[in-house]
């Protein structure tokens, strides 16, 4: 009972559906908890169901086809079985085998619907429902019987002990051998296949050949029937008599035969078997039977043999083999001895206890022949691995035949007398020492036979591939899952740390902050205080993954902890701020002010709450107040906070509302008229925006961006928006604006706190009509404004060349003018008065108003009164305005040219113009006369802008381009001055002051000399083309492009300020005088000598006379010498200068001081530490010394 218990508490089919409920729990409770990235996949209950379904059905589809596959591998070996052909004999086959054939056909054909179970029983509903219930054909061991004929096989499976579960319904004939076994006979038990295989396939002494055949037949039969396990072991069969019986070449000759189908077995099969020799015949050991006659039936069932080790190598040589064998059986052997005494004792018949006391030594005779027989099938050698001995065991199924003394026959021929024949034994159907062996030794370790060597190690490799390929998944999913959680760990210890100081910042937050600007990086922190410090987007890191991530946790209670502070402290702030706009109102901005209200209640009475006009205005607010250094990126983090805050519903401000601020604000609005705010409304919320707008692009043409800009910038795909065109003021504003005065009109109760009635509401009614007007003469004005304001910002492009000029004249006079698209364009959008309806209002009137009345009533459900008006159509107020343009563009009749063709006309006078003047540059000569552009901008005068404009403009480009063209020529004519300017003058002294080379007197007055090549040059080719009245010198201003200077213009300055300093007589050579005037020196100099050229000015600290020095001197020495008495205790007694410029290289050298003149100044020497200062004074203010022209000058290139 308890062993049937714990057989059905482990059974497969309990276990089966044990783990699947705890894999349909895990589902359940854990699977929730399992996410990849964001997505949770097991997060319904749908989505669990279905997974543990389809767990069951796998785990039930895997039943199915295992049975399935079983089935199948049994049905192909039966088939098999059946269709195995048989050898060829000579002899007849006799009427009891062909009764043999048709059984065993019968056998394997109900072998194919049927199991094999304890006891040969059918398989009930358990065996269906379980995972392994009952063992097919295939899942038995199989073990094969061969030796020589005669050895007894057949016996030894009939007696058995074995259950034969076919015999119940063939009857015992079924499996018994009939005259020996002929081919091979299979013997179906509950426990095992056994194959009785004929002795002549061992042995394969009658017909070779055929034997050979089916043999290898055979063996093919059981690869192909069972590739991975053909067979679980060999018995090998060897008869007592054979033993006793055959000398020894005939048993070395049976031990070859025995040797080679081994080895033939586990070439063929690829697998080495296990072999349990079984030593049959026993029974005609003499005194066998009576030795073991008092046996019952459990004793005759054990095993009567020896296990040797299941090390395979046991029998790798002969030593170890024979050593094992002899140790066994000398240990069963005496075993046998040990119970001679007491057998004896048992017996009483004397012959009978005559037998059981020889029974020992005939026991003990054939050990030797058994282990010569043993040694010659299984010992190893170096050319082929042996066969596997795994056990000798003795065995007797029935006792028949004449035993042999082997005792007593030895003793015959040794004594040369005549061996007595012992009678024969008659059978007791008593089988020994096999039963047990079969069921307890042999069966148990079925799996103990190699596989298909090839084929498992194919399977293997497979299998090892998975293990490792499993392995390594799972060691990686653990190396992950442990990498993972100590990430996590190091996540939240990092985001603890951050808790602290981030719950005292909110806790100071709302008396810490002085404006919003320090709000929000505090407030952000705290919503990103969950994220990783390396992944501030907050995306899901992948080292913390794998259904371990606590970043969704905390995202929520940051998420809440956030919201909460932004009620805490940035709602306050945006409330006080409000408050102080209240507080600050100013009445010429009373619709900010309306706005502001309307603000600042909502966050009191959530049922007006607007989540789109609060944020509207706020951001307005900010983009007004804050500082304008404050960069995009905290405005964009201020308005975060703000979406985050308005995303949660209508917010409730923590402050109290200042009820007397909200009066007095309401009062300061009760002069805002409603038709300013609602016109506000309409532009701000963009009714039209789903019109067009219009851009000078599209309705100039392709043409546009080469003729037009913009001055402000803008691109001309830029232009006027949608609400400002023809069809937004039809198709939108019209409609729109009946409807948005009416909501407003409703707005102003809560926001103004108008507690009006029915009554009064109906009387409001009455005025929409005339409110509505006003909204529209609001819009129409600004209509104009804007389109007012494109015209102005057109103009003609600003051409870089003359070629560009004369493109532009081209494309603006040509078919298709760009100019006149522009301008019909333009008219269109500004003329709302359909051209077949009239301009005034009486025709109209009934139509507006019926469209006024039907929104009104689609708002209130009133019936307005229809205004009375009287005159023009409201839209004249933009039809008006811009009456002359639309002159230019409309034909006066039929057939006739509109006045934009003369305009056109122009530009082509214009084009002509430009032409003349790019003629004049390519050629080098005169442009045509100025008064040409005159003549363009008077005609220009008649006509509207922005065509007066344009054509001004381009006519007088014309006579800029002209100028520049005459300067172009002025370049090229300046030439030769800048080359003989960079050979004398560049680069040299005076104009570098660190040159070692000084320019020449004559080089220096022909380049600067009254009459020299600067002054001559511009006496002649610029005078009358510059304004020399002005610092610094500049071209005289042409049309638009006022007055412009160029550097080249700028040396020309300098060079007639050198020419007014250095020759100032008129000469073609410089001047200069100076005057020396001692003003201190050192004691330790008692006489200074300064030699300009001969001219001596000396000093010996006497009396102060000044001393006069022309420079060029009198000599022309070009030297300049300074020497000092007595000489210094270095030996330094003075300095000397040699060149044209000597003079001045020696003022360079001393430190000139500034004096109280301009024409005045003072110079100190210095000879090694000792000074002498003088005092200069010389014949103008306009002095060359330290000359800043000099130093500035450059030879020109280019005007």
């Amino acid at each position: 009972m308890i062993k049937k218990f714990f057989g059905f508490l482990f059974s497969p089919l309990l276990l089966t559906l044990l783990a699947l409920v705890i894999v349909a729990l895990l589902v359940w409770w854990i699977g929730p908890l399992v996410k990849i990235g964001a997505w949770v996949p097991l997060e319904s209950e749908l989505a669990r169901a279905l997974l543990i379904g389809a767990i069951v059905l796998i785990v039930v589809l895997r039943a199915i086809y295992r049975r399935w596959r079983a089935r199948r591998a049994s049905q192909h070996l039966t088939d098999g079985l059946m269709k195995a052909p048989t050898v060829k004999t000579d002899a007849p086959v006799n009427g009891e085998q062909k009764i043999l054939d048709t059984r065993f056909s019968e056998a394997v054909a109900t072998l194919k619907q049927m199991r094999l179970h304890a006891a040969g029983k059918k398989p009930g509903w358990r065996d269906w429902l379980s995972i392994s219930g009952g063992s097919y054909l295939y899942d038995l061991p199989w073990y094969v019987f061969i030796g020589a004929p005669g050895a007894g096989k057949t016996t030894a499976l009939v007696n058995s002990g074995l259950s034969f579960p076919l015999a119940e319904k063939f009857g015992p004939g079924a499996i018994r051998g009939v005259g020996g076994t002929r081919n091979c006979d299979w013997w179906f038990t509950d426990e095992a296949v056994l194959i009785d295989t004929a002795g002549r396939y061992t042995t394969q002494d009658s017909h070779q050949s055929e034997d050979k055949s089916a043999w290898e037949g055979f063996l093919g039969l059981l690869k192909k029937a069972r590739p991975r396990r053909p067979l679980n072991g060999v018995f090998l069969t060897v008869s007592v008599a054979d033993l006793l019986s055959q000398g020894p070449e005939q048993r070395t000759q049976l031990a070859a035969s025995i040797r080679a189908r081994l080895l033939e077995l586990d070439a063929k099969l690829t697998t080495r078997l296990p072999v349990y020799v079984l030593v049959t015949k026993s029974d005609l050991l003499y005194g066998f039977t009576d030795y073991f006659d008092d046996l019952g039936k459990e004793q005759r069932a054990q095993v009567f043999g020896f296990t040797l080790a299941a090390d395979e190598n046991v029998q790798a040589d002969e030593k170890g083999l024979s050593t094992a064998f002899h140790r066994e059986f000398a240990l069963l052997h005496n075993r046998v001895n040990d119970g001679l005494i007491a057998r004896m004792q048992r017996e009483t018949d004397g012959t009978r206890r005559a037998a059981i006391f020889g029974f020992p030594a005939q026991f003990g005779s054939i050990g030797s022949m058994l282990s010569d027989l043993l040694d010659q099938v299984f010992t190893g050698s170096r050319f082929a691995q042996p066969p596997w001995v795994r056990g000798v065991y003795f065995t007797s199924g029935t006792q028949e035949g004449s035993p042999i003394d082997r005792v007593m026959g030895s003793l015959a021929r040794s004594f040369g007398i005549e061996r007595a024949m012992l009678a024969p034994q008659k059978s007791s159907g008593r089988s020994y020492f096999l039963t047990a062996l079969l069921r307890e030794v042999v069966f148990p370790e079925q799996r103990l036979a190699g596989a298909n060597v090839k084929l498992e190690r194919r399977r293997h490799a497979l299998r090892m591939a998975g293990v490792a390929a499993m392995t390594l998944v799972t060691l990686a999913l653990l190396a992950g899952w442990g990498y993972s959680t100590l990430q996590n760990v190091n996540y939240l210890k990092s985001v603890e740390a951050r808790v602290e100081p981030a719950r005292q910042t909110l806790a100071a937050l709302p008396s810490r902050v002085q404006n919003l600007v320090e709000v929000a990086p505090v407030l952000q922190g705290l919503r990103d205080i969950w994220k990783t410090p390396d992944n501030r987007q907050g995306d899901e890191p992948l080292s913390m993954t794998l259904g371990l991530y606590q970043g969704d946790k905390l995202d929520a209670a940051a998420m809440l902890t956030h919201q909460r502070a932004l009620n805490d402290a940035f709602l306050p702030q945006i409330a006080k701020r409000i408050e102080d706009q209240l507080r600050t109102a100013q009445k010429d901005n009373l619709e900010y002010t309306y706005e502001a209200l309307k603000s600042y209640l909502m966050l009191y009475q959530p049922e007006h709450f607007d989540a789109e006009a609060l944020k509207a205005w706020i951001t307005l607010d900010w983009a007004r107040s804050l500082d304008r250094g404050i960069p995009e990126d905290q405005r964009q983090a201020l308005e975060d906070q703000l979406d985050v805050l308005i995303a949660q519903g209508p917010p409730r401000s923590p402050l109290k509302m200042d009820e007397n601020l909200v009066r007095s604000v309401r009062a300061v609005l009760a002069s805002y008229p409603l038709e300013q705010r609602v016109f506000s409304r309409l532009k701000r919320q963009r009714a039209t925006k789903d019109i067009p707008g219009f851009s000078i692009a599209t309705a100039a043409g392709p043409s546009a961006p080469l003729v037009f800009e913009r001055i402000s910038g803008k691109p001309l795909t830029e232009g006027v928006p949608g609400m400002f065109t023809y069809d937004g003021y039809h198709k939108r504003f019209q409609n729109e604006v009946t409807v948005l005065t009416g909501l407003l009109a409703q707005e102003d109760p809560w926001v103004l706190g108008q507690d009006r009635s029915a009554t009064d509401r109906m009387r409001d009614v009455a005025a929409l009509g005339a409110l509505t007007d006003r909204v529209r003469r609001l819009y129409l004005a600004e209509y104009v404004k804007v389109w007012e304001a494109l015209l102005a910002d057109v103009r003609l492009i600003r051409a870089s060349g003359l070629e560009k000029n004369i493109e532009a004249a081209r494309i603006l006079s040509g078919v298709g003018s760009p100019l006149a698209n522009f301008l019909r364009a333009v008219v269109k959008e500004t003329t709302l008065i359909p051209a077949d309806q009239p301009k005034d209002v009486v025709s109209k009137a009934t139509a507006t108003v019926a469209n006024t009345r039907k929104g009104l009533e689609d708002l209130f459900g009133g019936d307005p009164n229809k205004p009375v008006a009287s005159g023009k159509r409201i839209e004249s107020i933009v039809d008006d305005r811009f009456e002359p343009l639309r002159r230019l563009v409309t034909a006066a009749g039929p057939n006739q040219p509109a006045p934009i063709d003369d305009a056109l006309k122009l530009f082509n006078e214009v084009y002509v113009y430009l032409n003349a003047v790019d003629t004049a540059v390519k050629g080098r000569t005169s442009p045509p006369p100025g008064d040409v552009a005159g003549k363009l901008k008077s005609d220009a005068g008649r006509l509207p802008e922005p065509v007066r404009t344009m054509v001004e403009n381009l006519s007088q480009s014309g006579a800029a381009q002209a100028q520049v063209a005459e300067r172009g020529n002025l370049s090229q004519d300046l030439r030769p001055v800048t080359d003989f300017c960079n050979r004398a003058i560049a680069g040299r002294y005076p104009f570098v002051g660190s040159s070692k080379r000084d320019v020449l007197p004559e080089d220096f007055g022909q380049m600067f000399g009254a009459g020299g090549l600067m002054d001559e040059f511009f006496q002649k080719r610029l005078a009358a083309l510059v304004d020399t009245s002005t610092k610094p010198w500049r071209y005289k201003p042409v049309a638009e492009r006022g007055a412009v200077t160029t550097q080249a213009l700028a040396q020309f300055e300098r060079a007639a300020r050198i020419k007014d300093i250095f020759f100032r007589g008129g000469g073609r050579g410089p001047s200069m005088r100076l005057d020396f005037k001692p003003v201190e020196m050192d004691a330790g100099i008692t006489q200074f000598i300064l030699d300009v050229d001969g001219q001596l000015v000396k000093y010996a600290h006497g009396p102060v006379v000044p001393m006069a020095v022309q420079w060029p001197g009198p000599k022309g020495s070009n030297q300049v010498r300074i020497q000092v008495s007595p000489p210094s205790t270095t030996g330094s007694s003075g300095a000397a200068v040699d060149g044209p410029w000597a003079l001045f290289r020696a003022l360079d050298d001393g430190q000139l001081e500034a004096g109280d003149a301009p024409e005045k100044f003072f110079i100190t020497f210095q000879i090694g530490a000792r000074k002498t200062r003088f005092e200069v004074t010389t014949n103008s203010v306009q002095h060359p010394i330290r000359l800043k022209e000099l130093r500035e000058f450059s030879c020109p290139e280019g005007l």
